[in-house]
């Protein structure tokens, strides 16, 4: 449901930022990108605050109770017209857990980490600028692969294992602020969920089904055009 969510606010973004492109003045719209900032390359890190992963094994519901994370990554993108962009991502974020819950109570004795690498194809639209800061909004589709290294009780214990590929989705908004001719600072909002998560157990048994994975993140990055 989420994902469908995030799709089709995505699809009301691109159509915001188009028509935003027609609205504006038409000079700017059909002068052409300069060159020089067709391409870019960013670097960005930040905070990953996840909210919950339930997953489903013989009839049990378990939900490990994870920490504040990091999330790092880098994106490489092209800017179309003056107003959208679309970029490739690559990202990795990395949480820690003492406490897993379940149906009938909780394993505070649990122990381990989750980490998650994102594969997204984003599209940014840029809705409104101040002269060098522009706000922006969007979101992206595409992959992410979820590791498990989780224990309930003690390293010998029932607990996640890894997972696999699951579809992935964020929305996210923020602001750019240059700071030289080519380089930008971003200071940024994503939600970012992945869905249809298996993960093995680390004994053997039945799998953990049936897990998403939703995170709220603030990050930080620097851009450079080229």
């Amino acid at each position: 449901m989420k994902i469908l969510l995030l799709a089709g606010v995505s699809a009301l973004v691109l159509s915001l930022g188009l028509a935003r492109a027609h609205a504006a003045d038409p000079a700017a719209v059909d002068d052409p990108v300069r060159a020089e900032d067709l391409w870019y390359v960013s670097l960005f890190g930040g905070a990953s605050f996840p909210s919950g992963l339930e997953t489903e094994r013989s009839g049990v519901q378990f939900d490990p109770d994870l920490d504040t994370g990091f999330l790092v990554g880098a994106t490489v993108g092209r800017r179309i017209n003056d107003a959208f962009r679309v970029e490739a991502e690559l990202s990795y974020a990395r949480y820690k857990t003492d406490r897993v819950n379940y149906s009938n109570g909780s394993y505070d004795l649990a122990g381990g980490d989750l980490s998650a690498t994102y594969l997204l194809a984003n599209v940014w639209a840029d809705v409104t600028r101040l002269g060098e800061a522009s706000v922006y909004v969007g979101g992206g589709l595409g992959a992410a692969y979820v590791d498990g290294d989780i224990y309930f009780s003690d390293p010998s214990s029932l607990g996640y294992g890894s997972s696999e590929w699951g579809f992935a989705g964020q929305l996210g908004a923020g602001v750019t602020y240059a700071v030289a001719q080519n380089v930008d600072l971003d200071f940024g909002y994503r939600f970012k969920a992945v869905t249809g998560l298996d993960f093995q157990d680390r004994m053997g048994g039945a799998d953990f089904a049936d897990g998403d994975l939703y995170t709220h993140n603030l990050q930080f990055g620097v851009t450079a055009r080229f």
